[in-house]
């Protein structure tokens, strides 16, 4: 046994946070429709569930172009809404996988996301900085555009509600509005 234990791969793992000014229902809704995922990154393309959606034991099928192009599938293992997404990560191509918790905490005026991410193996192809690195960079980049790409909705949403000022006819004040 003690011979053996050299052979197992090691566990690595890292952590990551970022805040959004948005309501967790609505990060929450926006995280979990994956067709945005494209949209606000050029990380995924050609997404695509095999299974019924966001039900355990499905999963997503793509590519990552972070840094390099990479398919990709991640198997659901946990959810619940809108709180929580566990799944874990393979691409055989390269000979590694890991496992990513997404948490939602909703704050008084925004939303924490947190990503606690585990990865064994070792890359078969040069990815810089080896499993960790890339998850680290992969998750650091999408997440944080994710999050720039929430505030941008919360901004919409604020811009969206404001009400025309007392004795402004409503021609103005969509005029200055506008600029």
């Amino acid at each position: 046994m003690r011979g053996r234990a050299r052979w197992w791969p090691r566990l690595k793992s890292f952590s990551y946070s970022v805040e959004t000014s948005l309501c967790r229902d609505r990060v929450w809704q926006l995280l979990t429709n994956i067709e945005n995922w494209s949209r606000l990154s050029y990380v995924y393309e050609d997404l695509a569930w095999v299974g019924e959606p966001w039900t355990l034991g499905s999963y997503i099928t793509g590519k990552l172009n972070y840094p390099i192009v990479i398919p990709f599938r991640y198997v659901l293992r946990d959810y619940r809404t809108p709180e929580l997404i566990r799944y874990l990560a393979d691409s055989p191509e390269l000979g590694f996988a890991n496992e990513r918790t997404i948490r939602l905490e909703q704050r008084r005026n925004s939303t924490l996301i947190k990503i606690d991410a585990y990865s064994v193996g070792n890359p078969d192809c040069g990815v810089p900085g080896g499993n960790l690195g890339f998850l680290k960079m992969l998750t650091e980049r999408w997440f944080s555009e994710f999050a720039q790409f929430c505030d941008r909705e919360a901004q919409r949403g604020i811009e969206g509600r404001r009400k025309p000022s007392i004795g402004l006819p409503l021609y103005l004040h969509r005029l200055l509005r506008k600029s």
